[in-house]
């Protein structure tokens, strides 16, 4: 099945000259028999073999096995010629000492993807007389079980040739025997080629002996076959032994009887002694291969597949070494790709992703979600955070967040002159209302709210307030009338000392009927009561717990002035008075005096018509649609802006007095001028009164307030889509997805119009801080890119050096298993199991790593800024990043080597050449 035709192979040194170590070689082998190769050391035989069985390649000529030419063939092609056809034996033996003898032989018929039994593999040990070896490790042996082994690995996938490189070369003579012996009896069904320097081994075992010197064949003889020398001339077979008279010639009959024999006696448990001929050349004639029968039949290659459990023992047989430098390797590894991480979870920066974490943390505590609406339009360039809410916007917020919404109404409701002292702690407490809200049983039970004292309201100016602001009055007092300092303030040491306690405001008064206390904490912020520092850092962290604390008193139930619907209802007109008061302002055409009037309109139904003075003398229930009421504060304003100064002989009673002078202010005319601006007519419709409009003095309310105001008519005071719904309140959910639905909600933008966009921000000390941070973390995004580029780089670095020298273990592993027919691929299975192994130990570690250490820096982030956020947040983005660095840094770090080092031949791979 095998044949050269004009063989050449030249070895080319880097220097020196040309060495040609086979010259125009042309052979034939027969099917089976053993042939022997011999020569002096550079004779070429060892060269011939390594490329009759295809580890090296040849100059020119060619191979025929099974009739097909070779001279097409890739290195592929050779390793599934081998994996099919031979079997390789070296005088090393070769044999993988990661695996088991069992698992070396079971390796063979793994490659040629055939599943291995016990029963297999304890059949071909029985063959080479090492039965029950099969667990043992070949350190364990001796040099000739070695060899066996090395046989054993060779037969057990039944190969058609044998091909044996100076098996007996590393043995003494006895065990030398018994290779041969064994390789004698495989020789009768199958072709043995074996390389030696040994002419006597040759002459009593060869069939075929084949010398060589310098690279040519010198000397090719067969064994003579000789049907009949005589009566006494014919082996004797005795009980364990066959003797063999001398200068007799065996014929192909003698050879299957004594194979037959010897098969025999070793399946008793006995072992066969040989009492040979006398070894002559006389024995011997020139070889006649036209005699030698071909077969073509039956030609197909098997391509190997090292099963990946194989592959990862051997690769993980590669971490025993520099065990030192394998440990360093993971160590920096596992530095590099935490800072990667690290880099990333900054780099990956997400507001939806940052706010959700934050406000997931239990320590934040959050308790409660409120939802601001606010409009921006890039093309009139303005940002309103203050616009009012319509009864949409509440089921819009319902329905997107799945949320049990409240609304928050604004008011404007200063509490400060009740306070016992004036000089409050600002950093700390609040003198004023955020809004109001109509408060029930089921939003104190959704809120986790609890009633301590009182009753929740029954009348329309009962209110109730929460523990929060009770602390106020406890720390400093109650003045029952307003900045009345004659008498000292009355002590507030319970919650139900402040029961029935009036709190009046610039607009209205309420009575308290209940106290709440709404579960927030506040201890955290008690260090606002008495901090005082100069120290910058201090600073910085002191306005941002104090711009916290403002957020949770504004935005939660705490900072509200908890009311009945009937209070909401009555108000009604108030709100859409102060939606006038944002956009306009009042000019007395006499003196160009002008006056924002933002907080400076008061319904008529809050004035007491009997402390108008009628300029006309015309009393009235109600305005026309253009007269206006000044208060007396107003009034004196105007005054001023004419004389510059209030006229030291005015008296406000005698003007009273009819044909006093006061009468001649009668139909003063007055200019109400509105902003002409697309945003006042996107908040409140194209019907908003923009433009101006001259209104006539008909009133001044003789009162005592000292405040500065206007009564408008009532055309004024319903402006289309105008609402007192300042904001939202809702129980905070808490499960994590709801919570994300919520952040995810507010960071929607809808356009109901081409050049606005309306957000619903959420409201709580967490987004405020994240949204002034927000910017800064968006520009840190792009340069922790490349930090964690870098880290990423060198931690694939350390996997290819770590790798390179790995391979450089393994060489004559690999051109093991070249050689007993694994391909490229095989190899680098072996090497990408290695690296993958490194690649999982360093992502375990990493990835712990880097959750300890993000929770490491954002304990340490808030212990030193006293912000809430929870910059670092690992999640499955860096999970599957780390891994796939890893498995990337891995497939990279073994390709390179493992490409270069497939690409050998096996022999230089074998002799690490």
């Amino acid at each position: 099945m095998l044949q050269t035709q004009n063989l050449v192979k030249i070895y080319k040194p880097k220097k020196g000259v040309p060495v040609k170590a086979l010259d125009n070689v042309t052979l034939t082998f027969p099917e089976t028999g053993m042939v022997f190769l011999l020569g002096k050391s550079g004779s070429g035989k060892s060269t011939l073999l390594n490329i009759l069985g295809g580890l090296d390649r040849y100059n020119s000529g060619d191979i025929l096995v099974k009739g097909n030419s070779t001279k097409t063939w890739k290195q592929s092609h050779f390793d599934s010629y081998r994996n099919t056809y031979v079997g390789f034996i070296f005088q090393e033996y070769n044999i993988l000492d990661e695996f088991s003898v069992g698992t070396n032989i079971a390796l063979a018929l793994q490659l040629q993807g055939i599943k291995p039994s016990s029963e297999q593999v304890n059949d071909i040990l029985r063959e080479v007389d090492l039965d029950g070896y099969g667990n043992r490790n070949p350190n364990e042996l001796s040099g000739g079980q070695k060899q066996r082994v090395a046989i054993a690995r060779a037969l057990v996938k039944n190969p058609k040739i044998i091909m044996a490189d100076e098996p007996t070369g590393a043995l003494d003579s006895a065990t030398g025997r018994q290779v041969l012996t064994t390789l004698k009896k495989l020789s009768c069904d199958k072709l043995v080629i074996v390389v030696s320097h040994d002419r006597e081994f040759a002459e009593q075992y060869a069939d075929r002996i084949i010398e060589l010197a310098d690279g040519r064949v010198i000397r090719d003889v067969e064994r003579l076959e000789c049907e009949d020398l005589g009566e006494n001339n014919v082996p004797v077979y005795e009980e364990d032994s066959v003797s063999l008279p001398e200068e007799y010639v065996l014929t192909a009959a003698d050879k299957v009887a004594i194979c037959e024999y010897i098969q025999n006696m070793i399946s008793a448990g006995k072992q066969p002694k040989f009492s040979l001929f006398s070894s002559r050349s006389s024995v011997f004639q020139p070889t006649d291969e036209s005699r030698i029968p071909l077969s073509y039949e039956g030609y197909n290659l098997i391509k190997s597949k090292l099963p990946l459990k194989y592959a990862f023992k051997l690769g993980a047989s590669g971490l025993k070494h520099k065990k030192f430098r394998l440990v360093m390797t993971i160590l920096l590894s596992c530095i590099a790709l935490v800072f990667f991480g690290l880099t990333d979870t900054m780099t990956s920066y997400d507001y939806v992703q940052t706010a959700h974490s934050s406000l997931m943390d239990p320590g934040n505590h959050i308790p409660y979600a409120s939802f601001k609406k606010s409009i921006e339009d890039e093309e009139a360039f303005y940002y309103s955070a203050n616009h009012g809410m319509t009864e949409d916007d509440l089921k819009r917020i319902e329905a997107q967040t799945g949320l049990d919404v409240y609304p928050v109404h604004d008011t404007f409701f200063h509490f400060d002159s009740n306070l016992g002292k004036a000089d409050y702690n600002y950093n700390y407490y609040m003198s004023y209302f955020s809004g109001c809200i109509e408060i029930t049983d089921k939003l104190l039970s959704d809120m986790g709210a609890k009633l301590i004292a009182g009753h929740l309201p029954e009348q329309k100016n009962e209110a109730v307030v929460s523990t929060h602001m009770l602390e106020i009055f406890q720390e400093y007092g109650y003045r029952e009338q307003p900045h009345n300092t004659d008498t000292p303030p009355i002590e507030i040491k319970s919650p139900t000392d402040m029961l029935g306690r009036t709190l009046t405001g610039i607009d209205f008064t309420v009575t308290i009927c209940g106290i709440v206390d709404t579960g927030i904490d506040f201890d955290r912020y008690h260090e606002l009561k008495d901090f005082e520092t100069e120290d910058f850092a201090d600073m910085v962290a002191f306005l941002a717990l104090q711009s916290e604390l403002d957020y949770v008193r504004s935005y939660s139930l705490d900072g509200m002035l908890m009311v009945n619907s009937d209070f909401i209802e009555s108000n009604a007109d108030r709100w859409h008075l102060e939606a006038i008061g944002r956009s306009s302002l009042l000019r007395w055409e006499t003196t160009g005096y002008e006056e924002y009037l933002y907080s400076c309109i008061q319904p008529i139904g809050d004035i007491d018509l009997s402390k108008v003075v009628w300029l006309d003398g015309k009393k009235r229930d109600s305005l026309a649609g253009d007269e206006i009421i000044l208060s007396k504060e107003m009034y004196l304003l105007y005054l001023q802006s004419m004389a510059g100064e209030i006229p030291e002989d005015y008296n406000f009673d005698l003007l009273k007095e009819a044909g006093n002078g006061f009468g001649s202010l009668a139909n003063e005319e007055l200019t109400l001028v509105f902003e002409d601006s697309d945003y006042y007519k996107y908040e409140y419709g194209e019907d908003f009164p923009t433009g101006t409009h001259n209104l006539k003095l008909v009133g001044i309310v003789d009162d005592d307030s000292g405040t500065a105001y206007c009564v408008l008519p009532e055309n004024y005071a319903k402006i289309p889509n105008a609402s007192s719904i300042l904001q939202t309140l809702s129980p905070m959910p808490t499960k994590s997805q709801d919570v994300l639905r919520l952040v995810e909600f507010s960071d929607k933008d809808f356009d109901p119009r081409d050049n606005a966009t309306e957000v619903y921000d959420m409201m709580n000390p967490v987004t405020f801080e994240l949204k002034n941070l927000d910017e800064i973390f968006e520009v840190l995004k792009d340069v922790f890119f490349w930090i964690g580029l870098v880290f990423v780089v060198f931690a694939s670095l350390l996997f290819s050096n770590f790798i390179a020298i790995s391979v450089s273990y393994k060489k004559e592993q690999i051109g093991i298993l070249r050689a007993i027919g694994s391909r490229g691929n095989d190899v680098f299975r072996i090497f990408f199991a290695e690296s993958f192994i490194i690649a999982m130990i360093n992502f375990v570690l990493s990835f712990v790593a880097t959750l300890l250490v993000c929770s490491m820096v954002n304990t340490a982030f808030k212990g030193n800024t006293g912000m809430l956020l929870t910059i670092l947040t690992v999640t499955v983005r860096q999970a599957l990043l780390i891994l796939g660095v890893c498995l990337l840094s891995a497939f990279v770090a073994c390709w390179l080597p493992v490409h270069k080092i497939a690409a050998k031949r096996p022999i230089d791979a074998i002799r690490d050449r």
